[in-house]
């Protein structure tokens, strides 16, 4: 493996752990909100499973690309508080404001994500290393699904926020 392929991929993988990282604080964040809450879970799933797939093809290459190590209790702590603070501004009138910033957050977050997938899949074509390239169109197709999904969230939350009187 180059090691400019192995840049990438150490690049990407910590762009997919930082996406699930911002996905799980938005859930949080966003706790009274259903239909945010639950799809930014899932999608904090998908990301780690993109990182762990990215471990693992690294592994392939002979380059180790280590598992985040979070603190358990640390990270149960601030979850809770975070929960606990979003069901009080549930109802609060900056609650939209607040889940448009995250939205686009998440949306410019995941589009860098894209990028990523994109020149890493490029690469993999040049060298052609089509195992690395089917892993790369696989996950490549998921990330834009997230990007779908935040697209469609943010026309949905728009004028429900932007267009009520303050």
């Amino acid at each position: 493996m180059t090691t400019r392929t192995g840049t990438l991929l150490a690049e990407l993988h910590g762009a997919e752990e930082a996406l699930a990282r911002e996905f799980h604080r938005v859930a949080e964040r966003q706790a009274a909100d259903h239909g945010t809450h639950y799809p930014c879970l899932t999608l904090a799933g998908r990301c780690e499973e993109h990182a762990a797939r990215l471990r693992a093809a690294a592994g392939r290459r002979g380059q180790d690309l280590s598992a985040p190590h979070h603190s358990e209790t640390l990270a149960h702590l601030v979850d809770a508080a975070r929960q606990k603070s979003s069901g009080r501004r549930g109802h609060h009138i900056s609650a939209g404001r607040l889940l448009l910033r995250d939205l686009r957050h998440l949306f410019l977050a995941a589009q860098e994500v894209s990028l990523l997938w994109l020149l890493l899949g490029q690469v993999a074509r040049a060298v052609r290393d089509q195992e690395l390239l089917d892993d790369v169109e696989e996950l490549h197709r998921e990330t834009l699904g997230q990007i779908r999904w935040l697209t469609t969230r943010l026309k949905n939350a728009v004028p429900q926020v932007m267009a009520t009187a303050d």
